[in-house]
């Protein structure tokens, strides 16, 4: 029984109770003074023990409901809800290899999952996040059979191709956030969103300043889909001064809010498989009411 059910039933027993109480009146009062008296007593006893079966109802149906949570989050697949930003020791060149001593340091996002279908991603993802006083670095690992973009001009739709994505919400309390995409051409995209409901990647794609640089490496051939490719690295860095418009660059231990992202097309798919970092409960990466929690963690 649910909790819900248990709880509806109960409050029905308080009801007929309370209603047995007021039909026995008129028949109590019609009786002599010692007969009634009896009657009275046995009213006060059920007023006083069905109010009582309540808070038990609700504490069943809390724990019956905290059970299905539990039971729920066991059966949906890993993302990763916190992370760290930890702070770069050291120089990176921007090449997509990362042999770089910073990115060993670096914490390893690898729980990349399609939530909303309650499944893992078909393709893996190891990602790293990186700051300093100047940049915020990002890499990407990623596996790909089948390796393809063709979108070459900066701020293009670079998620019709192979894609690694950022986002990026500095403060719950805005309606404005940030992203960033790469694609496997190393064709980058830049959006500062003011809001999503104000006009989205036509309005502020022509007129967003591209800041990101990057590299890829690529593990197969560019769009030959008749052979089967390994996949792709991405190593990028984005200026502090991108994120001007929400206040720059953050003071360690500051948390945004992020989820990162990919779009990866394939001839083996029925259809693009979308995955992300972030426990996002509809097919939709601007949905960050579902994003992770990134805390920058200062020098040590």
């Amino acid at each position: 029984m649910s909790g819900r059910l248990l709880l509806a039933l109960v409050v029905v027993s308080v009801i007929a109770g309370c209603e047995g109480r007021e039909g026995a009146a008129p028949g109590a009062r019609s009786k002599k003074a010692g007969l009634a008296k009896p009657a009275a007593a046995a009213a006060r006893e059920r007023t006083s023990a069905l109010p009582a079966a309540v808070p038990v109802a609700l504490s069943r149906a809390a724990a019956e409901e905290a059970a299905a949570v539990q039971e729920k989050d066991a059966k949906a697949p890993p993302v990763v809800r916190a992370a760290e930003c930890r702070w770069c020791n050291g120089g990176i060149k921007l090449d997509g290899v990362l042999k770089e001593r910073a990115w060993s340091q670096a914490q390893v996002l690898e729980d990349f999952a399609v939530f909303w279908q309650n499944r893992k991603a078909k393709t893996a993802t190891k990602a790293r996040l990186l700051w300093d006083n100047q940049y915020l670095y990002f890499a990407a690992e990623m596996e790909d059979q089948d390796l393809y973009a063709d979108v070459q001009e900066a701020n293009g739709m670079t998620w019709t191709n192979d894609v690694f994505e950022l986002f990026l919400k500095p403060s719950k309390d805005s309606l404005a956030y940030y992203e960033f995409q790469v694609n496997a051409l190393n064709t980058p995209l830049e959006l500062f969103l003011p809001s999503r409901g104000a006009g989205g990647y036509q309005r502020f794609g022509p007129i967003t300043e591209v800041h990101v640089e990057s590299a890829v490496r690529l593990q197969g051939t560019l769009n030959k889909f008749e052979d089967k490719d390994i996949g792709w690295t991405v190593e990028g860095r984005i200026p502090w001064r991108a994120f001007k418009a929400t206040g720059g660059r953050p003071a360690p231990g500051s948390k945004w809010h992020f989820a990162l992202c990919r779009y990866d097309y394939s001839v083996a798919f029925d259809q693009p498989e979308l995955s992300s970092s972030a426990p996002l409960t509809q097919p939709n990466f601007h949905r960050y009411e579902d994003y992770g929690e990134l805390t920058f963690v200062g020098p040590q």
